[in-house]
């Protein structure tokens, strides 16, 4: 905002609280927070901030705060707004004695018009109420906070059950319940001070056509006219290049009369030659900046800017992407950054984003929540794509009265995110139940569809379809049946089968994929003491989230020598499964598989779990596996060992992915084969004329005897004309088994 149009006097800082743990101090007529405030104990508080990060570690319930302020002298063509920038999660606000009204949503801004109540050049006191207690229950939750309330990788209570302990699903007999719901003025609190009339709200749509030579902009604009009369209205609006050379837009000036009140205006106008927006690999995410100017009687009294992106987003029947109109193959993960989001600062979203672009990853799957504004701008700024879950995680209570609630909490998200050129995809729900599936989930469905009609939408982040999902089960074993056969998460090798199986599925998008490992031994030690880290005290283990009895399931009851030898053995399956499935399924790009979503990128806070990097930021092993596996330029190797009639031979097959837009020519392959105790059995080698734009290419097979030894490891390395190494990759190569040894995942316990 331009300093001439908006003045805002920051309340942040040190507040006083009071804590209400029972919801008892407003039961009673003369609500002491507000009215008597005198008769309380307050004690000090920092807004922003979450209470638990403030000194308020184990609290859950009601927190009053309160906030003294001077207020500046009243001018005749002013307003006056207290604006709030995050609450979690239900919020009352009173000044100086007066109700304002309530917010509900840990994620928005929101505001109350004060000209009223203001105290003008006088002392003021704020009141807010907020609201942050455990849910009861678990499955039929009554808030819409999503992963950053309940998620198998926040802190849990852990039940002791011989199947699968820590999954929090409702298959289980002990559900286990969230630890910890964050509460708080989180985000920044202020005093605004606006004219009389001024915006509301922008809302950029671009609609690309003509073989992506022109492009039609949408421009809707929110104004409020607080004066008691009408008021004429002129809206200016330019078009900049926001982060490259270009051409400036300026359109006529537009003039209206409006009434008192908030009114809505639509403008469009076209755009020749436009700068697309790409994801990094493809091309530049290029970005405009709306300047909206308005004046009202002839005086500038708002302006504000927008910065947006001109692309087109579209997916299929089969869950392929393109972007203005190019096929585009999904690499990414699932990111959560904090379950405190006020503990994460612009710098520290720099550092997750460029961890993200080093390991190759053009996308990231916003798990069931909102980041901060800085990890959008991020994401538009890099070119790097976002497949954004509505805050929905698990169960909810099916009343009328919450679907209701869900709808307000639903439409203000999309509004707030609408304007992001990186989101490219809604997803409705994370892993709903059958109750809201059949209620919830066609609400949100049907709301999304009608706020965004030009982004993909799925109504359930776990399943997917050639064809759209039904719209409600009549019972729910046939819900049930139809998970089993569209799921989405792909978890062989951790909750069923074993690594080795990747080669034999093929799922149509993947969601979520990965397995557990013990973070390094420095990252351990700052929140672990070292008595439960060795000799190795599982039940502690199990407690900071370790799957224990997966582990031993999968790698084997191993004797371990030293912390750092259980530490590698955890993180060296990571590597094996990230490899091992990553490649296979690279190799089937658009032969059945759309893309992949790594689950998950990084610790939501100190913990045992399925994270590539951990909590302090430091990089497991996996990281750098996943970002090998992710290259957009891709050597890798699959075959087989057989028995047939000329005895025992191995089959090597050398495969090269292009998920770059440009083709590549007079590339070269060799590669060597090893028996397993190490003995060179052959080396190739063999010139690639061409590797096609976006492709998947495998060449001639190698067959050789193999005399001993269960596997064969083919070591091999691709290089462009000038000799220079683009890429090296190894795979070891064993006998497959056969389709009816896959294990059914259904008969065994899954993550849902």
């Amino acid at each position: 905002m331009s300093r001439e149009c908006r003045e805002k006097l920051s309340l942040n800082g040190i507040w006083k609280c009071v804590q209400d743990e029972d919801d008892q101090l407003e039961g009673n007529i003369r609500n002491k927070p507000v009215y008597h405030a005198e008769e309380l104990t307050w004690t000090d508080i920092l807004v922003p901030a979450h209470w638990q990060k403030a000194g308020y570690e184990d609290f859950q319930g009601v927190m009053w705060y309160k906030a003294t302020f001077r207020a500046p002298p009243k001018k005749s063509d002013k307003m006056f707004y207290i604006c709030f920038d995050a609450v979690d999660y239900y919020s009352e606000v009173w000044l100086n004695g007066v109700y304002l009204g309530t917010h509900e949503g840990d994620f928005d801004a929101f505001e109350f018009n004060v000209s009223d109540f203001l105290h003008n050049g006088e002392e003021n006191i704020l009141v807010v109420k907020v609201t942050s207690e455990l849910d009861t229950r678990p499955e039929r939750k009554k808030i819409a906070k999503g992963g950053l309330y309940h998620w198998d990788c926040l802190p849990v209570n852990q039940e002791g059950l011989t199947d699968c302990p820590e999954v929090p699903s409702s298959v289980n007999a002990h559900y286990p319940n969230p630890l910890i719901n964050p509460g708080g003025i989180w985000k920044d609190v202020y005093l605004e001070e606006r004219g009389k009339v001024h915006i509301e709200h922008i809302q950029i749509t671009p609609y690309l056509k003509d073989d992506y030579k022109k492009a039609t902009i949408y421009l809707d604009v929110e104004l409020n006219n607080n004066n008691s009369k009408e008021a004429r209205i002129d809206v200016e609006v330019s078009f900049l290049p926001h982060n490259f050379r270009g051409k400036i837009y300026r359109w006529k000036r537009q003039s209206y009369f409006q009434r008192p009140g908030t009114s809505s205006y639509s403008m469009t106008d076209q755009l020749s030659q436009p700068k697309l927006w790409w994801t990094w690999e493809l091309g530049f995410p290029h970005l405009y900046k709306a300047v909206i100017e308005v004046w009202a009687n002839g005086v500038l009294v708002d302006k504000k800017i927008q910065i947006f992106g001109i692309k087109e987003i579209k997916m299929d029947e089969n869950w392929i992407f393109y972007l203005n109109g190019t096929r585009v193959f999904i690499r990414g993960n699932n990111y959560l950054s904090d379950q405190f989001l006020s503990l994460m600062t612009k710098e520290s979203y720099q550092l997750d984003v460029q961890m993200m672009l080093d390991a190759n990853m053009n996308t990231t799957r916003l798990f069931a929540h909102a980041e901060q504004e800085e990890f959008y701008q991020l994401c538009n700024e890099k070119g790097i794509m976002v497949f954004q879950d509505l805050p929905f995680q698990w169960g909810y209570e099916s009343t009328g009265l919450f679907i209701k609630r869900a709808e307000d909490v639903a439409r203000r998200f999309i509004r707030m995110l609408y304007n992001h050129p990186s989101i490219i995809l809604w997803s409705c729900h994370s892993e709903s139940r059958y109750h809201d599936y059949n209620k919830l989930d066609n609400m949100l469905l049907r709301v999304v569809k009608e706020l965004d009609s030009l982004r993909p939408v799925i109504k359930n982040s776990v399943l997917v379809s050639d064809e759209e999902l039904p719209q409600y089960f009549e019972t729910l074993d046939d819900f049930t049946t139809y998970i089993g056969t569209h799921l989405s998460v792909h978890w062989v090798g951790w909750y069923w089968g074993k690594i080795e199986d990747a080669e034999f599925y093929n799922p149509m998008f993947v969601t979520e994929y990965g397995t557990q490992s013990i973070p390094n031994e420095d990252s351990l030690k700052k929140f672990m003491n070292q008595e439960s880290l060795w000799p190795v005290n599982w039940e502690i283990y199990r407690t900071w989230g370790f799957q224990t009895n997966i582990y031993q399931t999968m790698m084997g009851s191993v004797m371990t020598q030293s912390l750092q030898d259980l530490i590698d053995i955890t993180q060296d399956y990571q590597v094996q499964f990230y490899k091992e499935h990553t490649e296979a399924l690279r190799r089937k790009k658009y032969n059945q598989v759309g893309g992949l979503l790594q689950f998950h990128f990084v610790n939501t806070g100190p913990s045992i779990d399925w994270s590539i990097i951990d909590y302090y930021r430091q990089p497991k092993k996996a990281y750098f596996a996943m970002a090998k596996a992710f290259e957009p330029l891709h050597l890798s190797f699959n075959g087989d060992i057989t028995e047939g009639e000329l005895g025992r031979t191995a089959t090597v097959i050398p495969w090269i992915i292009n998920d770059y837009n440009v083709a590549f020519k007079n590339y070269e392959v060799t590669y060597k084969v090893f028996l397993e105790d190490g003995t060179l059995v052959d080396q190739q080698k063999f010139s690639v004329p061409l590797i096609e734009k976006d492709s998947v290419q495998s060449f001639e097979s190698l067959t050789l005897p193999v005399a001993k030894g269960e596997t064969i490891t083919v070591t091999g390395q691709l290089k462009d004309m000038n000799g220079t190494l683009i890429m090296e990759n190894d795979k070891v190569i064993r006998s497959l088994p056969s389709a009816d040894e896959l294990q059914d995942p259904f008969k065994s316990p899954i993550r849902l």
